[in-house]
C-alpha cells in the first residue's frame, strides 16, 4: 500500500512538473513571437516631461498595448551628431535596466524602430544666439547649414540600421510646434527644417521609412505639454501613443489603436526640481508659458503648487 502510495505522489509530481516545464516554455514560446520596439534619439523619445518615463512614456504606452518586447535608448539632449558618433562607438546605456548594451545587438533584434531626433541640432548649440536671431526672420545662412548636416547625419543614421536589420519597419518621427503667438515663427523656422529632411529622405529612399507626424497630438494644444513648453506631459505621451498606434495598425504591425495605460504617468515641474528657491522656479516657469504662448498653463501651474503636486 505504501509504495502504491509512493508511485501515486511520484506520478503527480511527474505530471506537475511537466505541466511547469511546458507552461515555461509557453511563455518563451510567446515572448519570442513578441516584436521588438526600440526607440532612438531625444528627450521626447526618452519621455523628458515626466517622472516615471520608464513606465508611462508614449513608448512604453505602445508596447505595452500592443504587447512588444521593449527598448528605450533615447538620451536627452541627443542630437544627430550625437546618435552617429554613438552608434559608430558601439555601446549604449539602456536607461531601463542600467546596463550597457551593443547598439548593433539592439538594432538587429528590433522588428519595429521609433527615431525621434533633429530638434537639437538647432537649439543645443553654442551658437544659439545666432540660430534664434535667424529664426525670428525665418531664413538665415547657419539655419540652412544646420538643416544641410541634419539631412547627413539622418542619412548616416537611417543606413546605419538599414545595414544591420533591412527588414525593420523605420518609424521616423515629425516634430510638432509647441509655442503660439511671437515664439511659434520660431519654433517653426527649426521644425519645418528638421520635418523638411525626414520629408526629402523619404522621397529620396522611397519605402524605407515610415513617416509618423505626432504635432496633431501637440501642436496648439498645451493641455499636453509639460512645466517646460517642450516636452510632453502624461497626457501628451498617451496623444503620441495614440498616433503611433494608429500608423502601426497600417502597417500590419498591431490591431489596437486605443492605448493602454498600466501605470498613468506622473508629471513634473521642472524648474522647480532644478532651484531650491521656489518663487524664482514659480517666476521662470510662468515666464516660460507665456514667452512661449502657453500662458493657459500658468493656472495648471498655480493649482499644482497650492496642491504641491509634481512639485
Amino acid at each position: 500500500m505504501k509504495n502504491t502510495a509512493k508511485k501515486i505522489v511520484s506520478f503527480v509530481l511527474t505530471l506537475f512538473l511537466l505541466a511547469s516545464l511546458s507552461a515555461l516554455c509557453a511563455v518563451h514560446a510567446a515572448d519570442a513571437e513578441q516584436p521588438t520596439l526600440l526607440l532612438l534619439g531625444d528627450s521626447i523619445a526618452a519621455g523628458f516631461g515626466i517622472l516615471n518615463p520608464d513606465e508611462a512614456c508614449y513608448g512604453r504606452i505602445v508596447a505595452d498595448t500592443n504587447h512588444y518586447q521593449y527598448r528605450n535608448l533615447a538620451v536627452m539632449g541627443t542630437d544627430s551628431a550625437e546618435l552617429v558618433e554613438s552608434m559608430k562607438t558601439g555601446v549604449a546605456h539602456d536607461a531601463e535596466t542600467g546596463d550597457e548594451v551593443a547598439w548593433t545587438d539592439c538594432i538587429r533584434e528590433a522588428e519595429i524602430i521609433c527615431l525621434s531626433v533633429g530638434a537639437n541640432d538647432f537649439f543645443e548649440r553654442s551658437d544659439f544666439g545666432q540660430i534664434l536671431s535667424e529664426a525670428m526672420t525665418g531664413k538665415g545662412e547657419l539655419l540652412d547649414q544646420t538643416a544641410a548636416r541634419y539631412y547627413e547625419n539622418l542619412c548616416t543614421i537611417l543606413d546605419s540600421i538599414a545595414s544591420l536589420n533591412p527588414d525593420a519597419a523605420v518609424i521616423v518621427q515629425t516634430y510638432y510646434c509647441s509655442c503660439r503667438g511671437v515664439a511659434e515663427k520660431i519654433n517653426l523656422a527649426v521644425t519645418d527644417r528638421v520635418n523638411a529632411a525626414i520629408e526629402q529622405f523619404d522621397r529620396e529612399h522611397p519605402g524605407r521609412i515610415h513617416i509618423c507626424d505626432i504635432s496633431p497630438a501637440m501642436t496648439g494644444k498645451p493641455a499636453n505639454l509639460a512645466d517646460d513648453c517642450l516636452h510632453p506631459n502624461a497626457k501628451g505621451n498617451v496623444a503620441i501613443a495614440e498616433i503611433l498606434l494608429k500608423t502601426l495598425c497600417d502597417l500590419g504591425l498591431g490591431s489596437e489603436t486605443t492605448p493602454v495605460v498600466n501605470v498613468p504617468g506622473e508629471d513634473w515641474s521642472y524648474y522647480f526640481r532644478v532651484s531650491d528657491n521656489r518663487f524664482e522656479a514659480f517666476r521662470t516657469t510662468a515666464f516660460m508659458m507665456l514667452a512661449t504662448g502657453n500662458g493657459v498653463n500658468i493656472l495648471r501651474l498655480i493649482r499644482k503648487l497650492i496642491l504641491r503636486k509634481g512639485i
